[in-house]
């Protein structure tokens, strides 16, 4: 699968690349750089992809990675950074490696959401020095800590967006009856890289289309287990009936299939349509149907792949 995908994102690769090199010039104040994409849309793949082109590269780099999930507070960043027992108000000077230190952290997210304002600023003086680190950081989305003007990172770094993700593009790399499998396992899962490594590593370990299906669902099943077990009563209810109809559902529809009245189901849709579960599928129509978001989740919810289902005779 990894070399399937090879060159997804390679652009953005060298992109950052031609910065680093820019951001090496002495006396320069690094700008950090946040890459930025949805979950699964490949971030972490292409930091390892990055660290692989550097160690590559004719100019040694000193490069130290981490996992942002770690980090509280600015200063849980530069005591991960400089070691423990350190100033934030000290950098170590790098002069003598020849090359500007790199930081690479995954899933910054963590970070600006548990801090303040006030706590970010200790590590934007951290690094907006002539001698401190580049920051590399990858970020799921845009935050209130860029986008907010009063936001320590409201301006001074450079964002990159790793481009949509098209199954497609990728498609014509694998084997040609393995394609078709692959792209209808995909209808099932977000349009991002994580899921096209899920289908094809599904696809690639079968001969047999007939298990591919079920095999996604196994995957998925705890999480779904857990998730729908955890649902309020009525929530369940909903649900359930909307996964074991042949099409979306309309209120009139849903109100016969689970026995509850207009009142009550219309605040459990209404929960469930703001929390994503569901959605209109006509929105600001009257009376338009009901269906559940997540295509995959509503087939393991109906049990046409179930073990009981399976196995009546």
């Amino acid at each position: 699968m990894i070399g399937y995908c090879k060159n997804v994102n390679a652009q953005t690769v060298q992109q950052i690349l031609r910065y680093i090199w820019d951001e090496n010039t002495p006396g320069r104040i690094p700008q950090p750089m946040f890459i930025m994409g949805n979950d699964g849309s490949g971030k972490t793949t292409l930091l390892r992809n990055l660290v692989s082109d550097l160690g590559g590269m004719d100019q040694s780099y000193r490069i130290q990675i981490f996992d942002g999930k770690q980090f509280f507070c600015s200063r849980d960043i530069i005591r991960a950074i400089e070691g423990e027992g350190c100033d934030e108000n000290l950098i170590s000077n790098n002069s003598n490696s020849g090359s500007r230190r790199i930081v690479i952290i995954d899933d910054l997210d963590f970070f600006f959401r548990r801090s303040s304002f006030d706590d970010q600023f200790i590590l934007r003086n951290y690094i907006y020095r002539e001698s401190s680190p580049l920051l590399i950081a990858t970020l799921s989305g845009v935050s209130d800590a860029l986008a907010d003007y009063r936001a320590p990172f409201f301006e001074g770094v450079r964002i990159i967006y790793i481009p949509p993700f098209d199954p497609q593009s990728v498609l014509t790399d694998f084997p040609a009856d393995k394609t078709k499998r692959i792209s209808d396992l995909m209808e099932y899962l977000p349009t991002v890289i994580g899921s096209l490594k899920i289908a094809s590593g599904i696809v690639l370990l079968s001969d047999d289309p007939k298990d591919d299906l079920r095999e996604l669902i196994g995957r998925f099943a705890p999480f779904y287990r857990i998730k729908f077990k955890d649902m309020p009563v009525y929530t369940q209810k909903v649900l359930y009936a909307l996964s074991r109809y042949a099409a979306p559902m309309t209120l009139s529809e849903l109100r016969e299939s689970t026995g509850l009245s207009s009142g009550i189901l219309s605040t459990y849709l209404r929960q469930l349509v703001v929390s994503g579960e569901i959605r209109k599928t006509e929105p600001g129509k009257r009376g338009t149907p009901y269906e559940i978001c997540d295509r995959l989740f509503s087939v393991w919810l109906s049990g046409e792949y179930s073990f009981a289902d399976n196995h009546i005779h």
